[in-house]
């Protein structure tokens, strides 16, 4: 290979757009494209759309779109240059040793370096965990809770030194930069140049990206020192809210069982994997956010969330709710018994009970209405509480039956009259809600002769030559078709495929309409296809025509201006 255009040309011909999008999508094929949800925003009927002739997709939500490159790009948040490896590592395509120049360089760079740090970290860890006198708390800790060395090993579990400088030495002896290594989020700075370990005295759950690239750490004290979990901050590669713990080896799983199940902790996770319930993935310890829910949605739409059942949990229920919603998502909530934990309760009574008790999951809303009755109180103050915790809920619903039905089955069950809380539902609308509601906007692109004409060019490639010098701008007024079109005549057909007239376009609205109108079905047949081309022939010449009158009138030359009447007059009964 002798350089990444010859590469990525490789690897378009060799990735095929359906298959790699499909691991993270759910597609269905309709008619010539597949759809599905779009991992990239909220929705709940699929616009998310991919041609597999064109090898491009794009959403008709909220217009992202491209080729594979730009996929993988954008759902594993990498520059071109990684998912240009990724794909031709995936597809056995050798690349050349230079960089490549589409490469943002630094950055490239400072990922990899903060992915390499971290695997020392992850190595050093482990090793810790299993090697080290030192590390005897954490082995005990991990036999206590049964965790087996085939568990511990899969996930590359690790212990952390009780000392300031454990890491620091190891990643120092390894000649690792120490502020890389701060960026990473293993050490924390001190004042100039000087830096302790983040994470002591502590065991130690690397997280793992889709690419098995441990991406950051979550740590757990031995005592009752306080905080009882620490996390590795925001880094250039790890985003707390973006992140499952496990989802890496589960999404297969996920996929086959068409069920995910969420739990809250790392050991939960890990004691279920254990028990041979392969389809879960933790929280990473925080509140569920819409990025965790969207990452699933691609390979399932039904949810099971554990929640314990106390004012946490029915808060926890109450607040993701709306997120499922709004992500099409049908979650139910598994209640365990008070007291019990996913992995105390698995070991106590075993993965069979478990299972039925997942089989009584209820839906998240009626999870949460059934712990909000029964914590209510009687009277008045209890029924002002309670819907001042769902009102905010409620309008996040946004308009439509959706919220009608769940106002109606919360008032229903609390026994507050409907027209209250549609009253105070009107009250607390804000500005922004009513702007969402009443300045949509109909999308003003041109869809006359502008998109005909454009569309024949893209559907009908061999005629482009046909208006290259005639003039063809008269008859197109929409500046981004016209700017995409100029590109088609300059490329075209020296570049050979109309499919790569993207890379030559700036604006993300011309790319847009692009990806839309080699989506759309052809506006002509075959065999209307000539008849088309005279039309929009013809419409340049009268075009042409008419700016000739006014020219010639304006000269006050009658003469002239009788003669070119005659002659749009002729072109009109053609």
């Amino acid at each position: 290979m002798t350089n990444f255009s010859e590469a990525k040309e490789e690897v378009k011909k060799a990735a095929d757009i359906v298959e790699v999008i499909g691991q993270y999508v759910d597609l269905k094929k309709r008619g010539q494209n597949y759809i599905g949800l779009c991992p990239f925003h909220s929705e709940r009927s699929p616009s998310f759309t991919v041609n597999q002739s064109k090898q491009i997709y794009h959403c008709f939500g909220c217009g992202r779109g491209g080729d594979v490159f730009t996929f993988w790009m954008e759902y594993h948040n990498l520059d071109f240059s990684q998912s240009l490896k990724d794909l031709a590592e995936r597809y056995n395509i050798p690349l050349p040793q230079k960089r490549d120049l589409y490469a943002d360089r630094k950055k490239v760079e400072l990922k990899e370096q903060l992915f390499k740090i971290t695997d020392l970290a992850a190595r050093y860890f482990h090793s810790i965990l299993l090697k080290s006198p030192n590390g005897k708390a954490g082995r005990d800790y991990f036999s206590r809770r049964h965790i087996s060395q085939e568990t511990i090993a899969q996930f590359r579990l690790g212990y952390a030194l009780n000392k300031w400088d454990g890491l620091l030495h190891y990643l120092r002896s390894k000649n690792c930069s120490l502020d890389r290594a701060a960026k990473a989020g293993l050490l924390v700075p001190k004042g100039s140049e000087e830096y302790y370990d983040r994470f002591r005295g502590r065991i130690i759950f690397p997280i793992f990206d889709l690419n098995r690239h441990c991406i950051g750490f979550g740590g757990r004290i031995l005592d009752d020192s306080l905080p009882k979990y620490i996390n590795t901050p925001e880094t250039p590669i790890y985003h707390k809210g973006y992140s499952l713990y496990g989802l890496d080896s589960a999404f297969e799983d996920i996929r086959k069982r068409d069920l995910a199940i969420i739990v809250e902790g790392y050991m939960d996770m890990l004691v279920l994997r254990q028990h041979g319930i392969s389809n879960v993935v933790a929280s990473l310890g925080t509140a569920l956010t819409s990025d965790q829910i969207r990452r699933l949605k691609g390979y399932t739409k039904n949810v099971i969330v554990l929640f314990d059942p106390d004012d946490a949990g029915r808060r926890a229920a109450l607040k993701s709710f709306p997120l499922f919603l709004n992500e099409g998502i049908s979650a139910k909530v598994a209640v365990l018994p008070q007291g019990e934990d996913p992995d105390s309760f698995v070991n106590k009574h075993g993965s069979d009970t478990f299972k039925k008790l997942l089989k009584r999951a209820a839906p998240i809303f009626d999870f949460y209405l059934d712990q909000t009755l029964a914590n209510m109180g009687h009277g008045i103050d209890g029924q002002i509480k309670a819907l001042s915790e769902v009102l905010p809920v409620f309008m996040d619903l946004g308009q439509g039956p959706t919220r009608f039905l769940y106002v109606h089955r919360f008032a229903e069950k609390s026994g507050i009259n409907e027209a209250i809380i549609w009253e105070e539902l009107r009250h607390h609308s804000n500005t922004s809600h009513l702007k969402s509601r009443f300045s949509e906007t109909q999308n003003t692109r041109k869809y006359g002769s502008d998109l005909q004409f454009f569309n024949l060019l893209l559907h009908y490639p061999e005629n482009i030559d046909t208006f290259k010098d005639k003039e063809w701008e008269l008859i197109v007024s929409d500046p981004e078709i016209i700017a995409i079109i100029k590109v088609i005549m300059e490329k075209f057909p020296s570049e050979g495929n109309l499919d790569r007239i993207e890379e030559f376009l700036d604006s993300p609205v011309e790319k847009e309409q692009l990806r839309v109108s080699l989506m759309s079905q052809p506006f002509y047949s075959e065999e209307s296809v000539s008849q088309a081309v005279s039309e929009f022939e013809k419409k340049i010449a009268k075009v042409k025509v008419s700016q000739s009158i006014r020219k010639a009138s304006a000269e006050g030359d009658m003469e002239m201006v009788n003669r070119l009447i005659r002659k749009k007059q002729d072109l009109d009964s053609r």
